[in-house]
This record gives C-alpha cells, structure tokens and sequence, in this order.
C-alpha cells in the first residue's frame, strides 16, 4: 500500500470519532519501528486538511537522571520502568484532554539537556484540536484507556535494530555500541512491554512498517 494512502485512511478514521472532547491519538511501537515519523506524517496530513493539530511524545515527560539511571545506565529494566514520568504524562497532558478535562494542557515537564524539571505555561485547547502522541511505552495498561485512536507501528526487531543503531550512531560513538545497546537496552525493554502489555491487541490499527515505502495494515 503507498504510504501516502495508508496515512490518508488513518487520518480519515480519526475525523470519522464523534467525541467531545480533544482526539487523543496514541502512536506506538517497539523502539526505532518508525512511530515517530509515522506520527509526523499524520500530523502533516490533518494539518493539510485544515484540523488544529498538536504533535507531542511522552519522551518530553522523562524522569531526571538520577531516576532515570538508577539501575544503570544500560540497564534495560531501568529503561522499561523508569524512563518515564507517568504520572506527569497522565496528569498534564492525557487526563485534562479526556471526559471531563478542563482543556489545560502541558507537552513537557522535564528540559532533557538541563535535567530539569519545567513548569510551563498552560495551554489551553479547543475540543476540536488533534493531539498525535508518538512513544514506546504508550500503551502500558494504566495508559491505555486515555486515549481514543491507538496506532502500533510494527517492525520487525532486525530492522528496527539496524535503522536505529544508524541513527543513533554519532550518539553513541559507533555503529556497534549503538546496535549494542537497541541489543541489550531498548529492543529487551521492548520485549517486555509487547509480552506484558500485548499493545498491538489493544490498537485500533495496526501497521506493518517493515517496508518503508510499503506499510500495510495487520
């Protein structure tokens, strides 16, 4: 399927909910499957289409450093339990967008390079705003009912070692000790969030990205 079709036929099914309240549209997938630039083009498309979208992920809502490695820096149970602060995520961003919220909206708690805790000024959205929200650990079973459309972006965990260990390559020195770390940290955290959260049985899509210019719907 050409990807320009199949991101048209997600955006479609997103306008087709009659909610009232913000469309919160969770992008998933294992680490370096494409969700994020799956969650950019998605964005591009509604914007095409005249909606007020806001484009986010939850790795604006990490735990400082001294959380976030406190079982190690290449620990991938660490990874897994403490990349993220949830309760930020949930309460600032998902749960004042859903039935009952009061629209007052935050798309970041922590400066990443600061390792600082940030309290910006709140936003306020409109209840016809589109919010895209693109992150590996989306779908735990706590977040999972706090959103209204739930795409699993899946890839094989080769490829997606390889394209991220590309990517990551200058960050982590070589190419080697990036694919090392998709090996022992991010694609073993992964593992466990598939076998303990089945987020793909979840999803209201699911989209094989294997083939980048070739996704398909599962």
């Amino acid at each position: 399927m050409l990807r320009s079709e199949l991101i048209s036929e997600i955006a479609n099914r997103i306008l087709c909910l009659k909610i009232l309240h913000p469309i919160r549209v969770g992008v998933s997938g294992i680490t370096s499957s494409g969700k994020t630039t799956l969650a950019i083009e998605l964005t591009e498309e509604l914007r095409r289409r005249k909606m007020d979208v806001i484009r986010t992920s939850i790795d604006n809502f990490h735990n400082p450093r001294v959380i976030r490695y406190r079982q190690g820096k290449e620990s991938a149970i660490g990874y897994y339990e403490d990349a993220h602060d949830y309760n930020s995520f949930k309460q600032k961003l998902l749960i004042p967008l859903g039935p009952g919220g009061n629209l007052h909206y935050q798309t970041n708690s922590l400066d990443l390079a600061k390792d600082e805790y940030v309290n910006p000024e709140l936003k306020i959205a409109t209840r016809d705003t589109i919010f895209i929200i693109d992150g590996t650990f989306l779908f735990k079973k706590d977040l999972n009912h706090l959103y209204d459309f739930k795409i699993f972006v899946k890839t094989d965990f080769e490829l997606a070692r390889k394209r991220g260990a590309k990517r990551e390559e200058r960050a982590f020195g070589s190419y080697e000790k990036a694919e090392e770390m998709f090996l022992n940290r991010y694609h073993v955290a992964s593992k466990l969030y598939l076998e303990q959260h089945s987020p793909q049985l979840n999803a209201d899509v699911v989209i094989n990205n294997n083939e980048l210019d070739n996704p398909y719907f599962v």
